[in-house]
């Protein structure tokens, strides 16, 4: 009696065990997704818009229509579009990109589309600052295609990392407490962090560097932008 009691406690052990593994797994990828790094310039663009309390926030809203089209054009559905094309072509196994290797090509066009954003930008009468925004944006993909020739970094963290550089500038550049903003940006790269390493993608040197990268850089070019 007592060993079947024992064995109907490690099953219900092992059973709770499992669910909560596959349930961290879940949420792990839902993160992932939801932070994807090609989303993090559009977020970006919203939280100027909508939420930061600077200038930006009262541009007229056919301004903000038309740049919200151009970056998301450029930063999302063009990169994305281009995916099936790579998989058909073997130029990459799976959406997820494994391989350092894998990630070259994707990351040298999703750098062409990036540029052509910030091109488009330059021909219209928006504020620099917008500007500024999207050749950062465009800087971290160049520097994360030029890191990821010799090693596998951490993609999603370069993204949250260089959104929250790139907040944290505006706010000291124009001398408005955005803290609010960039310390939920900062909570966010702690949960985008735990989803990279729950679903092991990457390690902690990958992740933790691919954060600080993504931070220096954006928040460089828009300081010096």
């Amino acid at each position: 009696m007592e060993r079947r009691n024992e064995r109907t406690i490690c099953q219900l052990q092992t059973s709770s065990n499992l669910k909560l593994f596959f349930m961290q797994r879940l949420v792990a990828k839902i993160i992932s997704i939801i932070f994807h790094p090609l989303f993090m310039p559009v977020y970006g663009v919203l939280l100027l818009f909508f939420i930061s309390g600077t200038f930006l926030s009262y541009l007229p809203g056919i301004v903000k229509r038309i740049v919200f089209i151009i970056i998301a054009v450029n930063t999302i559905i063009l990169p994305l579009s281009v995916v099936p094309f790579y998989i058909s072509q073997k130029i990459i196994k799976s959406v997820h990109m494994d391989t350092s290797r894998e990630r070259i090509i994707p990351l040298t066009l999703n750098g062409f589309f990036f540029y052509l954003g910030y091109y488009l930008l330059n021909r219209l009468q928006v504020t620099d600052l917008i500007k500024v925004y999207m050749l950062a944006s465009f800087s971290v993909v160049v520097v994360t295609l030029l890191v990821s020739l010799k090693w596998k970094i951490s993609i999603h963290m370069i993204g949250i990392g260089g959104l929250t550089g790139a907040i944290i500038s505006i706010s000291w550049h124009l001398g408005v407490d955005m803290k609010a903003v960039w310390m939920g940006l900062i909570l966010c790269s702690g949960l985008i962090g735990f989803a990279r390493l729950e679903l092991n993608k990457h390690t902690p040197a990958q992740v933790y560097s691919g954060f600080v990268i993504g931070l220096v850089v954006a928040g460089g070019v828009m300081l010096v932008g």
